[in-house]
């Protein structure tokens, strides 16, 4: 119930063009009553007495209303089609929003199929709610009450024995809304499996071929495609065995009129006029209340994919802090800090501190915790213990002004599809000249126009990762946060860049995680993790011994 209130909620800043839609229900409906009664003045006036005048009005009524009915029809879908289309490009832009703004621990462990498969399958399911399913609640039974208001007209006992069939109706609904709701929800968690497979296997190919992989993938894909072809098959089976339902009990209810009314005729208590605009008003009555009942049982097994949306657009949100920090003055002391990710420990009880200006080199091997270090000191990651800066919590500090003197860089370069100069510009508004240096100062060989067209795809990992580092010397932090962002370079290259990168932030405070020995020397202190704790600190050459003894 409360995703229904949740798309309520949203749905009624667009009242007035859901007022518009209901208006042309009203008319498509009133056109549709109009024709079943117009029937009986065709076959009475026309057909028995033979009445040849009222032909032409007959017929010029009958187009009116069929032209009303349309009229209606396109009211309906232009107004509906426009509320969707506006709500699906507030909800795209609230997702992107949300992600922009979201904690970083709320994406650990969760994978970039996931995340896209919910802002694009299951919303594209939410779009089909309310453009299509819902629209379904609003025009066909509208449609339904004015053609059971013609049923009345002509034989009112007659309509109120055919309401003792409706408690089977409304089972139909709950037991086929039911199951199928439950396999689309299975069917969107296969989605976004399939997805996160495409995502991994695409980025992963030169090693799936490598080691000859293809195979093994093949079998992974298969196992996950037979999953949601089970599920996508169970949730099409209910729909159809709901329609089959729907129509052969929709048939047999005019078979038993049929029945009924032939009685009545041959009797003489009923016109031939009369009969046929009854049996007209319920075989025009049978399709708008399938639908209706389709409507109801397609909202219903709907719903879970509100709930799947909703967490998205729930993301928590980065905590910002209220502190300023103008500058570092000090440098930063880390006492008893620990990180946890659900049950998982990735930090156990750190303790270290870093002088303004210092150079400090962190080893370890994979998984030991350096890269987490790094983000809790860049203030994306919560933690538990404490990380002062020049005093001031870490946690407290207003992110803006963090984020303007700390600096982080991964080892994964961020570089978009775009030109050189919009991957350059996500990190300073800067004059072209500038720009070429900071090209240049990163050892950007490979760019020959500013206005050069990039992606992840069409550069080599060396290629990102000097990229990236271009946007670092256009700014001016205090602190450089640097997690292997030299990996990728071949010997020769990294030694230039890590040349112009010391020399232009020597009176700058720098974390620099790195395996290669020779970056490490160039360090003033060294801290070597084990296991989520620092069980070495000291001069680069003896931390480098240690390691090496280091079980």
């Amino acid at each position: 119930m409360e995703n229904i209130k949740w798309a309520i909620r949203r749905l009624r800043v667009y009242w007035h063009l859901i007022l518009l839609s209901l208006l042309g229900s009203v008319l498509e409906a009133t056109g549709t009553a109009g024709v079943s009664l117009l029937i009986k003045s065709l076959v009475d006036e026309v057909f028995l007495l033979r009445e040849g005048e009222q032909i032409v009005k007959i017929v010029i009524s009958l187009m009116g209303l069929v032209f009303l009915s349309q009229l209606g029809n396109f009211t309906v879908r232009l107004f509906s089609s426009l509320y969707t289309e506006l709500e699906m490009k507030k909800l795209r832009a609230e997702a992107f929003g949300r992600l922009m703004r979201a904690d970083y621990s709320a994406f650990m462990g969760i994978s970039a199929g996931e995340f896209a498969s919910r802002v694009i399958s299951d919303m594209n399911l939410y779009r089909n709610l309310i453009g299509s399913y819902a629209i379904k609640l609003i025009r066909e039974p509208i449609t339904v009450l004015f053609l059971f208001g013609v049923l009345l007209y002509r034989d009112w006992v007659l309509t109120l024995s055919l309401l003792i069939l409706l408690p089977l109706l409304a089972f139909a609904v709950r037991y086929f809304g039911t199951k199928r709701g439950k396999h689309i929800k299975k069917a969107q968690e296969g989605y976004a499996n399939i997805t996160d497979r495409l995502f991994s296997s695409f980025l992963g190919f030169d090693s799936i071929r490598s080691f000859k992989a293809q195979s093994m993938f093949e079998s992974l894909f298969q196992k996950l495609n037979s999953l949601l072809f089970r599920s996508s098959f169970k949730s099409e089976l209910y729909f159809a065995m709901n329609s089959v339902f729907n129509y052969t009990f929709g048939y047999f209810v005019v078979a038993m009129v049929i029945l009924y009314g032939g009685y009545r005729i041959v009797e003489g208590s009923l016109t031939p006029g009369d009969f046929i605009s009854y049996i007209t008003a319920l075989v025009f009555l049978q399709n708008p209340l399938m639908e209706a009942q389709k409507g109801v049982m397609e909202v219903r097994s709907s719903l879970p994919v509100i709930q799947r949306i909703r967490e998205v657009l729930n993301l928590k949100e980065e905590e910002e802090g209220s502190l300023p920090l103008r500058s570092l003055r000090q440098g930063i002391r880390v006492e008893g800090l620990k990180v946890k990710l659900g049950n998982v420990e990735l930090l156990k009880d750190i303790n270290l501190s870093i002088h303004k200006g210092e150079k400090i080199g962190i080893m370890g091997d994979t998984g030991s915790g350096k890269s987490t270090f790094l983000r809790v000191l860049a203030g994306f990651v919560p933690y538990e213990g404490s990380v002062k800066v020049d005093e001031l919590e870490l946690k407290h500090i207003s992110k803006e002004e963090l984020r303007e003197l700390f600096l982080f860089l991964s080892q994964d370069s961020f570089v978009f599809p775009g030109t050189v100069r919009e991957n350059l510009l996500i990190a300073e508004d800067r004059d072209e000249a500038e720009l070429w240096e900071a090209l240049r100062l990163a050892g950007c060989d490979f760019v020959e126009d500013l206005d050069q067209q990039v992606s992840p795809k069409s550069l080599s990992g060396g290629e990102r990762q000097r990229l990236a580092l271009a946007r670092l010397f256009l700014r001016s932090p205090e602190v450089l946060l640097l997690d292997e962002v030299t990996s990728a370079l071949d010997a020769k290259k990294e030694e230039e860049v890590l040349n112009n990168l010391f020399e232009r932030f020597k009176d700058k405070t720098m974390v620099l995680v790195a395996h290669r020995f020779s970056n490490i020397l160039r360090c003033d202190k060294v801290f070597v993790f084990k296991e989520g704790r620092v069980v070495f600190q000291g001069e680069p050459k003896t931390a480098i011994e240690f390691f090496l003894q280091s079980p």
